[in-house]
């Protein structure tokens, strides 16, 4: 098997061509060395079914779930500006986002992208994010997310 376009570098270390393809993740590596490497990492997640649709009824089902567990629904006429305008980030933690390599890594994974596509999408973000929190790869993205924005590079 070759990578596509043929000169897509292995994702483990950098300098090989990725001949091979994760059939977990779809990561591309070069080697069993780097593979057995890849395994060992907390990174290796499957992607959802189709990704998009996935993450949209992860997202739908818990917010569902929890209207339903509290009683109530998003009701969109309510005012939550202050607190909003409290939680913005300023230019400097987009700046800190940007450059961190943690984010961008877990950003190349498809199914987190998807995630944060659907919470993007939803109806009520912020409940959507409290549900989603309790998978351990998104999970993993807001700890990333945070440490970029609360620390004095």
């Amino acid at each position: 098997m070759s990578a596509k376009g043929g000169s897509e570098l292995c994702a483990v270390c950098s300098s090989v061509v990725a001949k091979y393809k994760c059939s977990n993740c779809y990561i591309r590596y070069c080697s069993v060395k780097c593979f057995k490497d890849h395994k060992t990492e907390k990174s290796c997640v499957a992607p959802e079914k189709p990704p998009n649709s996935a993450a949209a009824s992860a997202v739908s089902e818990a917010a569902s779930a929890n209207r339903t567990k509290s009683g109530g629904s998003f009701d969109p006429d309510v005012n939550d500006d202050d607190e909003e305008a409290q939680h913005r980030l300023t230019a400097q933690d987009l700046a800190k986002l940007n450059s961190s390599e943690d984010v961008k890594r877990l950003l190349m994974y498809p199914n987190i992208r998807a995630l944060v596509d659907a919470v993007r999408k939803d109806r009520n973000p912020v409940e959507a994010i409290r549900m989603l929190r309790q998978r351990s790869d998104f999970e993993e993205l807001v700890q990333a997310l945070i440490n970029a924005t609360s620390s004095n590079k």
